[in-house]
């Protein structure tokens, strides 16, 4: 996957439809130092296209998994879904049909239903996001996937259950899409136990170690700035380290730690700021009509 170049508008990527996995294309692997990846064993199937929308006439069915002080009727496609919004904290429905349903929608209103009728996911807006409603998880879902993962996901891998402001531009801005394409070429190339990684957890921990410089010496503190974005596997471009809307962390076919650093952008992104996140070494994507956009105005 090469890099984005502000300089030359033709290298801006669109993320395929669903089906097109790019499949040839060798995963780009960010950084110099080693990820932090998923702790799972085990080789992990596709995990991008894992519903059976298409390939079967008539859903799986479904089986009771007891929780608790609760029982739920689930099958297996609403589990995977319940684990595809905890992991983006809000997904666009349209987005979950596509790329998690593969179209279907049909299967897809019916796990959604289910799942709305047993109080495990909820549909929420944002300012902006009124046209598009927001899928999250309910408390009682998050807890749910804590005690019952599906076994092919990490360990480590965060799942969310509240909205919050900074849900919306992955979700509006085609998190999913971009994911389901990046994660079939990584996965076409050998690589499993992938974990994906939202901007706001890589803030939470990169400004928790920044803030302590604030007492040391300007030149002590540019030392230490350099040293805290290598430790996260990130770089210092003009005085600041630049944040990814989404990392996916991975192991090799060879078993080795690799990461992938993703940039949403839209066609408010000025192309200073295209800049920069390319020097970061982000790859750089944007819906269609974004990307063409983008290509005229660079």
């Amino acid at each position: 996957m090469s890099r984005y170049n502000p300089l030359d508008p033709q290298e801006l990527r669109e993320p395929a439809a669903g089906g097109d996995t790019g499949r040839g294309r060798k995963p780009d692997n960010n950084s110099e130092g080693v990820g932090r990846g998923g702790s799972n064993s085990g080789k992990q199937s596709n995990s991008r296209a894992r519903t059976d929308g298409k390939r079967n006439k008539e859903p799986r069915p479904r089986h009771k998994h007891r929780d608790r002080d609760r029982t739920y009727k689930l099958r297996e496609s609403e589990i995977r879904t319940l684990t595809e919004i905890g992991t983006f904290r809000a997904i666009r429905t349209k987005d979950l049909v596509e790329f998690q349903y593969l179209g279907d929608q049909r299967q897809a209103d019916q796990d959604l239903r289910n799942l709305k009728a047993q109080g495990l996911i909820k549909q929420k807006t944002l300012p902006g996001t009124e046209k598009e409603p927001l899928l999250t998880l309910s408390r009682e879902a998050r807890e749910f996937l804590d005690r019952n993962r599906p076994q092919d996901v990490p360990r480590d891998q965060a799942l969310y259950q509240r909205l919050r402001k900074a849900t919306r531009s992955s979700a509006r801005r085609g998190g999913l899409q971009t994911l389901s394409k990046v994660a079939n070429d990584i996965e076409s190339e050998g690589g499993t136990k992938l974990r994906i990684v939202l901007d706001f957890e890589l803030k939470k921990n990169v400004y928790r170690d920044v803030a302590k410089l604030k007492d040391l010496p300007p030149e002590q503190q540019s030392e230490e700035r350099e040293r805290i974005a290598q430790e996260h596997g990130l770089k210092v471009v003009n005085g600041k380290i630049p944040l990814p809307d989404l990392r996916i962390e991975y192991e090799t076919r060879d078993h080795e730690q690799a990461r992938v650093d993703l940039e949403l952008a839209t066609q408010d992104y000025r192309e200073r700021g295209l800049a920069e996140k390319s020097k970061a070494g982000f790859s750089i994507y944007a819906p269609g009509n974004d990307a063409d956009r983008l290509r005229g105005s660079s």
